[in-house]
């Protein structure tokens, strides 16, 4: 047990949040330990009912149990921890902010489109944030198909296409996460406002020591420690 509480404690605090709700959520659902109709987004049960849980329940439930549940445990545990200890580093109060944001966005398409799920949308933000950021990592994916890290949102989107998915959700999330990196890193750079500000409540909310999780990247380090840019390695595989 010592290893897997080693690995836990070294898993940053947003996505450890992120990964264990959706995980003993999901599995909660399916076990019938709650009623997973309970867990959905429905207009009517929100606003007619005020079961505002399901605000919230929607994002952490991915549905039923098979090899694509799988498939999103490891993207937000892989990309949402890479921003977290990455872009994000020392930056918790921006990186819940984002989530905020973007999350918002995703609810409102989800109760006015009748998706009752939007937890897949938030995972293809993330994705697309971290691929934007870190746009020139070697990827590697199924069939040893090879491409840049910029590409890789849309190679999932692909692939759900092959697969006979409906990628609405995928796409939405896209969308959500180029608005986001568009109005935080792009628009101020050219001269624009900055729209998007970090509330002062959840700065102070998350306020924390100089913690280090895990093996932070380079990047992470050499900012913090006032060092120039740096290249990143030789990529990741997917599988």
């Amino acid at each position: 047990m010592e290893p897997i509480q080693q690995w836990w404690a070294g898993v940053p605090p947003v996505t450890k949040y992120l990964f264990a709700g959706c995980g003993v959520l999901t599995l909660a659902g399916n076990f019938g330990l709650i009623n997973p109709r309970l867990l959905l987004l429905d207009f009517n049960s929100v606003f007619g009912q005020f079961q505002i849980w399901r605000l919230v329940s929607s994002f952490f439930f991915l549905g039923g149990l098979g090899f694509p549940f799988l498939i999103n445990m490891m993207m937000i545990y892989q990309y949402s921890r890479n921003l977290e200890m990455g872009s994000f580093h020392g930056r918790t109060a921006d990186y819940v902010f984002m989530l905020l944001f973007g999350g918002s966005i995703l609810l409102a398409f989800g109760l006015f489109m009748g998706y009752p799920i939007v937890g897949i949308g938030l995972i293809l933000m993330l994705i697309y944030v971290w691929s934007r950021k870190n746009p020139n990592e070697n990827m590697t994916f199924m069939f040893g198909l090879r491409f840049k890290s910029a590409y890789l949102p849309w190679v999932l989107i692909g692939f759900s296409l092959l697969m006979g998915g409906n990628p609405v959700l995928e796409l939405a999330g896209v969308i959500v996460g180029h608005i986001y990196f568009y109005l935080e890193d792009i628009y101020p750079l050219t001269g624009g406002r900055r729209f998007l500000q970090t509330p002062q409540f959840l700065k102070l909310l998350f306020q924390q020591p100089d913690v280090v999780y895990g093996t932070a990247p380079r990047a992470a380090q050499q900012a913090a420690a006032g060092r120039g840019g740096h290249q990143w390695g030789q990529g990741r595989p997917l599988h």
